[in-house]
């Protein structure tokens, strides 16, 4: 008698069955459907109606949910790390989903429903090999290694914004530690583009951190394009040209997987690190904040507004606002003196700072301002006593040079950038903004991703695009104070 091999569909729904503890019959009754079907999809041997798979999958994800039991809930929460039945629901409707496309993809390539175990393919486009890429196994929030070579820089825009956003499809509002993904890029100077590059690394750092996100500077990645997920998948390939990869390997033999695991997981060494992840407080403490103030020749983007431009009086004031927090209150004494220092360093040292119009605009709206990496809403008067002192600033004090990136600017520097970069030849530190508020500090101690960060400076501070005239910059500081001064009124009345 022949017998079905199960697919990965078939897995996934006899496993979330098993986890919250529903037979088949009582999804059958939650469905309105024979059980037989349900022992058919369990099996192997068939799959919901593609035309009513949409309806099929929400309700197999509600059933799961409303029927689990208390144990149950309490490991899938665990496994899918959200902590609602809302969100429950939505993330095993939409791991279901990826598996059964998975399967259909499956069948119309390979003519069943359970691929081989290694294939060959002589070539593929960017597209197709990342559609390939997209395993379902990435949906998996826990216990997930993945290691990559991929000639990131060589690649089209889209298709790099392809590989670092779609195929990681988590909550921007949580973290997950337990998916480790480390990267091999090449950094060679002749595939920079500092109208581009630079800003996409860090916001693909920004959008990554959320995870146990490492990223690696090594020439071994040239031309390559692999991808190997722990004990599951691997897709390896040459890039020929930025329209083709070709001697393609794709496999779920965990004898392929992981030895291509190891071999690139040996190149990933200290040194190409590109980036830390740090914490405001760890900085205080081990005097990076102070040595980033007393730098020589710094270099300042802000893609939003921080803690370095208060008087005396607004600064007591949010740090009043913040003491509740452990890591203020207990360097308390330490960010007095950062900001004594800082202040002073504004009033005599040079600092050229290149600020994100909207970075101001934005914080005219939301009140939002970074205090020493905590998020703080200001008041109407609070805000208007920061910008009155950025304009002083900016008029008073001839060695701080200001630039302002119009959204209207004729040039690639990306108009939604929201990070801020503070550069100097003693250290270079990226505040991140992150959805959740978690991990949003990075320090890049690796010397090409510096220079990276301080040519891309140049590049665009001697840009004739951007607004560096003072009465300009001026002007368009007072337009926001004066927006700032009707939503006072508006308020008051």
């Amino acid at each position: 008698m022949l017998t079905t091999q199960k697919n990965r569909f078939s897995h996934l729904l006899e496993n979330l069955l098993y986890i919250a503890e529903i037979k088949n019959s009582s999804l059958a009754k939650a469905l309105q459907y024979d059980v037989s079907y349900i022992s058919k999809w369990i099996n192997g041997r068939k799959l919901p109606a593609e035309r009513n798979r949409k309806k099929i999958l929400s309700c197999i994800s509600h059933a799961i949910v409303s029927q689990c039991s208390a144990a149950g809930l309490r490991d899938l929460y665990d496994n899918y790390r959200v902590s609602t039945p809302t969100a429950l629901e939505k993330v095993i409707y939409d791991n279901l989903e990826a598996e059964y496309n998975y399967v259909i993809d499956t069948k119309q390539t390979y003519g069943t429903t359970v691929p081989p175990e290694t294939t060959f393919q002589p070539e593929l486009t960017p597209s197709q090999y990342i559609m390939k890429m997209h395993h379902p196994v990435l949906r998996r929030v826990s216990n997930l290694h993945i290691m990559a070579q991929i000639d990131l820089l060589s690649l089209m825009h889209e298709h790099r914004l392809q590989i670092v956003q779609n195929h990681l499809r988590y909550d921007e509002y949580r973290d997950y530690p337990d998916v480790h993904f480390s990267l091999m890029i090449d950094l060679a100077e002749s595939k920079i583009n500092y109208d581009y590059d630079p800003i996409f690394l860090i916001k693909m750092i920004a959008d990554m951190v959320r995870i146990d996100f490492h990223l690696y500077a090594g020439a071994q990645a040239s031309g390559r394009m692999i991808f190997t997920v722990k004990d599951d998948f691997m897709i390896s390939g040459m890039l020929a040209d930025t329209n083709r990869c070709i001697c393609i390997t794709i496999s779920s033999d965990t004898d392929n997987c992981n030895p291509v695991y190891t071999s690139i997981q040996d190149c990933c060494t200290q040194e190409m690190l590109l980036f830390e992840k740090t914490t405001m407080s760890d900085m205080i403490v081990y005097k990076d904040y102070e040595r980033s103030i007393l730098a020589l020749n710094q270099h300042w983007i802000l893609g939003h507004v921080t803690e370095h431009f208060l008087p005396d009086d607004l600064f007591e004031e949010l740090l009043e606002q913040t003491k509740q927090y452990a890591d203020i209150r207990k360097n308390m004494k330490t960010i007095r003196y950062l900001h004594k220092l800082t202040k002073r360093m504004l009033e005599q040292t040079p600092v050229d700072i290149l600020i994100y119009s909207n970075a101001l605009f934005n914080f005219a709206i939301d009140n939002t301002l970074d205090f020493f990496d905590h998020a703080i809403h200001l008041t109407i008067d609070q805000k208007k006593r920061f910008m009155q002192h950025l304009l002083k600033l900016n008029m008073e004090k001839e060695n701080l040079s200001f630039k302002l990136v119009y959204e209207t600017s004729g040039t690639d520097f990306d108009n939604d950038f929201t990070q801020c970069l503070f550069l100097s030849d003693s250290i270079a530190y990226a505040r991140l903004d992150t959805k959740n508020g978690n991990n949003n500090l990075v320090i890049f101690h690796q010397s090409d991703m510096k220079q990276l960060l301080h040519n891309f400076f140049e590049h665009f501070w001697n840009d004739s695009s951007l607004t560096d005239d003072r009465e300009n910059v001026q002007n368009y500081i007072k337009e926001i104070l004066h927006r700032v001064n009707i939503i006072r009124d508006l308020k008051n009345n």
